[in-house]
């Protein structure tokens, strides 16, 4: 494509230039009175048509001026549009093929650690993929590297795991303790000697809740005996406590009614026995 850009020129230009400059020095510091109103009224009707001339012929220059470019660019476009035709396919078949490797990339690293899972005593789905494996810039002596590097990791943690719920597991069952959920805590992550200390903190606590237990239970013992008439008496206060006893008494029928009266009026509970 050739191109060569096309001069615009204005028609005396300087006299143009000449003719505004005239304007500006006559009335750049003019001061509106009374007597100049009209004159200067009439000024600036011929600056504002010679200003609206000059704005529309830019106008009229510029959409001719532009025409041809937009005529080009409708065409570049077309051309553009064909070049696409080709490049698409192009791109979809270079993705497909890119998906394909690194697809097969997958599963080779998959395969390696496999290959490599039991000389390290760890659980194939105990590694974590890295996405870099599947860039080409890493090599596979790269890739070897670092999932040896992965599975020491989580051997290590492993076994440091399996010490630590053995050392959790004897504590625990030797102060008599659940072991469990101090495992769950200690797979959570939280460090063995906090847990250790946890335990004998609760197994104090059990012991302080049944030691008041007890107190309370000898407190309330020796707050209450039963004396020689079968009676129970509160050694504090003196207090009889309530008393359940059944009779058998033999009486007449006034008597009866008499005894009955005198329960009900002392508040003493009664009730017949068939």
């Amino acid at each position: 494509m050739d191109y060569q850009p096309v001069p615009i020129k204005i028609n005396n230009l300087e006299g143009l230039r000449a003719s505004i400059a005239q304007y500006i020095s006559r009335y750049s510091n003019l001061v509106i009175t009374e007597d100049n109103v009209t004159d200067s009224k009439q000024v600036r009707a011929k600056l504002n048509k010679l200003k609206k001339a000059l704005d529309d012929r830019r106008k009229e220059i510029k959409r001719n001026y532009n025409q041809p470019l937009r005529e080009f660019e409708t065409e570049v476009k077309k051309l553009e549009a064909s070049i696409d035709m080709i490049i698409d396919p192009i791109d979809e078949g270079l993705g497909e093929l890119e998906v394909q490797r690194r697809e097969q990339r997958k599963a080779d690293v998959m395969g390696l650690i496999a290959e490599m899972a039991p000389n390290y005593d760890v659980g194939v789905d105990e590694i974590e993929f890295d996405p870099r494996w599947l860039n080409k810039s890493i090599s596979n002596k790269q890739i070897t590297q670092e999932v040896a590097s992965s599975m020491t990791v989580v051997k290590q943690a492993k076994d440091k795991l399996a010490t630590a719920t053995t050392m959790i597991t004897k504590y625990a069952q030797a102060v008599d303790v659940d072991p469990i959920p101090w495992i769950d805590q200690l797979k959570q992550g939280q460090d063995v000697q906090y847990l250790l200390q946890a335990i004998d903190r609760q197994v104090e606590s059990v012991k302080e809740r049944e030691r008041q237990r007890e107190i309370k239970q000898q407190v309330a013992a020796e707050h209450q005996q039963e004396t020689s008439t079968g009676k129970i008496v509160d050694t504090d206060t003196g207090e009889v406590v309530s008393l359940t006893r059944t009779l058998k008494i033999t009486a007449t029928k006034d008597q009866m009614w008499g005894l009955s009266s005198y329960m009900k009026k002392n508040g003493i509970k009664f009730e017949a026995v068939m």
